[in-house]
């Protein structure tokens, strides 16, 4: 039977059929090529050669690559890193945190952030030294210098590289509140923070002490404390010889702090105002009686801060009325 000649129409078919199947084979040979080229580079080329620190917090370095273990030659690609910082953290109490970076084509760099005491915490066994974080550094029989000694917090783990737990719930709020404040604010010479539940106070600079009281609303207490202190350092109010209190103790209800300078110290170096060291320069005899702490504010005490709604910076702490 003689074969019927294939039209125009179907040749060109056939033709756009082979050159589909023939662009479907090279794009698959050429994706194979490029995939081997990567593996190639991946298990043969990228092997880690070097390993660098930014910083070793005190620990030698040898140490701190066993902890890692990381190696020469270790696949420099499909190394894990998440776990190996976790380790290095806990392994090492004063590494505050630690990243591992990898750089092409050999090199790993251990970026470590050291830990710094910032609070001597007492516990049973002497005292706790904790980052600002609230990881434990170390136990301690004295206090750290330089740093804020917590009294009265009971804290009930003690383990270092762990974070700070405390028994009672309301103890942890309030020491995270005043750690966070102290952190926002920069605040460096905070000497003492007590604890005891009906009378919390924080002693600044073993000069000025906070009295807030019971531990309710205490990030805003803390916050309205520091602006307060720091608007009558800006005006020259409280001098770095001044000794004396704030008490907001009803901050969170009238919006309002009391200062009252201890006429002991204030005795020896008059602040500016009268002969008796008062620092609104009023008559102590306005009252009647003389005395410290009344609501006509005669001698020192400052009504210092009006409504946060009012402030204009939209922040907690409200803005000065009489500093």
């Amino acid at each position: 039977m003689a074969r019927t000649p294939r039209s125009a129409a179907e040749k060109l078919a056939m033709r756009k059929k082979k050159s589909r199947a023939l662009l479907l084979f090279n794009i698959i040979a050429f994706s194979v090529v490029v995939i081997g080229a990567v593996l190639l580079c991946i298990f043969v080329f990228f092997k880690v050669g070097n390993v660098t620190f930014t910083s070793d917090a005190g620990y030698d370095e040898a140490d701190i690559r066993r902890v890692c273990g990381i190696n020469e030659g270790d696949n420099l690609v499909l190394l894990e890193t998440e776990s190996r910082e976790k380790a290095l953290e806990h392994r090492f109490p004063y590494i505050e945190s630690a990243k591992i970076v990898k750089h092409i084509p050999s090199t790993i760099e251990i970026e470590i952030i050291p830990a710094e005491t910032a609070f001597s915490v007492a516990c049973d066994a002497g005292y706790l030294y904790v980052s600002v974080s609230g990881k434990v550094l170390e136990i301690a029989t004295q206090p750290c210098e330089g740093t804020t000694v917590v009294l009265g917090a009971n804290p009930t783990n003690t383990k270092p590289s762990e974070t700070i737990t405390f028994g009672d719930d309301s103890v942890k709020e309030v020491y995270n509140a005043i750690a966070e404040q102290m952190t926002k604010n920069e605040t460096q010479n905070v000497t003492e923070i007590n604890m005891n539940p009906y009378d919390l106070t924080l002693t600044y600079d073993n000069r000025i002490t906070f009295r807030f009281g019971n531990m309710n609303g205490m990030s805003y207490k803390m916050a309205f404390g520091l602006e307060m202190l720091r608007q009558m350092e800006t005006s020259g109010e409280i001098t770095e010889e001044t000794v004396g209190s704030i008490d907001l103790s009803v901050v969170p209800e009238k919006n309002k702090a009391f200062y009252e300078e201890d006429r002991t110290a204030a005795s020896a170096t008059p602040a500016p105002g009268d002969a008796a060291g008062r620092t609104d320069g009023t008559d102590s005899t306005a009252n009647g009686d003389g005395e410290n702490g009344d609501t006509a504010n005669p001698t020192g005490d400052t009504d210092g801060i009006t409504d946060p709604a009012a402030d204009d910076n939209g922040d907690n702490t409200g803005d000065a009325e009489n500093v």
